[in-house]
């Protein structure tokens, strides 16, 4: 096994360049800017100082991680193989004792080492601005936000540097990279609800059978697994893993809502007059949420990506006569 050869090699050589600084400050400016306006304006205030983190973390964040954070890591991750397939400096490092696996896996941790650093340091920055700031600073929840948003930026990673492993020039690369991209950011909860409306249209899947498909489908995409693992965390009390997964859920009537919270979600759904008229809302019951739609299903949906990517990005490597 000489991929650790590999992943050492790609970080020493990103400290020598002045990507990674500059991926330093990107990160920085990402996460400091809005703290730096909870420190000297009352973003983040007005719904107090003991639900200011959790409010600037869910509406500001959450969408700054979600939208950003995968460009950033698609820029670090995206050449990492193909730009030295094209220059012919892999035919050398493969002519070294390491095999074609050893080189996708030690590019994928050194990337991941390339990001994770400066990612890390972004978010020690901003959690003494933070600190500074009027918002009630709570340690742990802060660091459940910045490791899982870790975690999310290296399976990005983990993705971009698969494809790259994948085709034959890094043009090739940037396509493939930005429509995944694209489609998890844009389309993918399009797609789900397309499949199960045609779920039912065209094969009678309706009810909970079909809601269910679409909830896991939703789940499968990185966004949405991130997403949705911390509004999980931001919410308050047992109940709060179950309306994260209602909330992905917009529109509809009240028996399609009622369907969502108590045949798929094992909620209690009661109606409550509300501005429109009454509407549902998901309450808590004695039953918890299935086990495939926890917070440990979507962070193992969220992971299974790397392997997912890693594999096929190995398989198409492998076929190539370079």
């Amino acid at each position: 096994m000489s991929w650790d050869v590999v992943a050492r090699k790609e970080f020493r050589d990103a400290l020598r360049s002045k990507g990674l600084w500059v991926l330093s400050l990107v990160f920085t400016a990402f996460f400091v800017i809005p703290a730096g306006a909870a420190l000297w304006w009352d973003v983040g205030i007005r719904g107090g100082q003991e639900v200011g983190l959790q409010l600037l973390i869910e509406y500001i964040y959450l969408n700054i991680v979600t939208l950003f954070l995968p460009l950033v890591a698609i820029f670090a991750g995206y050449a990492a193989i193909s730009k030295e397939r094209t220059s012919g400096s892999l035919k050398l490092l493969l002519s070294l004792p390491h095999s074609r696996k050893d080189v996708i896996i030690g590019k994928v941790v050194g990337r991941c080492g390339v990001v994770g650093v400066p990612l890390a340091g972004a978010f020690i920055v901003n959690a003494l601005f933070l600190i500074a700031s009027r918002l009630t600073f709570k340690p742990g929840l802060y660091v459940t936000f910045a490791l899982f948003s870790m975690v999310f930026a290296l399976v990005i990673v983990a993705v971009a540097v698969s494809i790259s492993g994948a085709v034959e020039n890094s043009l090739y690369s940037i396509i493939g990279n930005m429509t995944f991209f694209v489609s998890i950011t844009f389309f993918w909860n399009l797609w789900a609800n397309s499949i199960g409306d045609g779920l039912g249209e065209y094969l009678g899947v309706t009810g909970a059978a079909n809601w269910t498909t679409v909830l896991f489908l939703k789940l499968l995409n990185p966004s949405q697994a991130y997403k949705t693992i911390m509004n999980s965390m931001l919410g308050d009390g047992s109940n709060a893993e179950r309306l994260a997964r209602y909330r992905m859920f917009s529109g509809g009537n009240n028996s399609e809502q009622a369907t969502i919270c108590s045949d798929v979600l094992a909620g209690n759904a009661t109606e409550v007059p509300g501005f429109m008229g009454n509407r549902t809302v998901c309450q808590e019951s004695a039953q918890s949420v299935p086990l495939y739609f926890s917070d440990g299903a979507a962070l193992f949906y969220l992971l299974l990506w790397i392997g997912l990517a890693a594999a096929v990005s190995y398989y198409t490597f492998n076929q190539y006569d370079l």
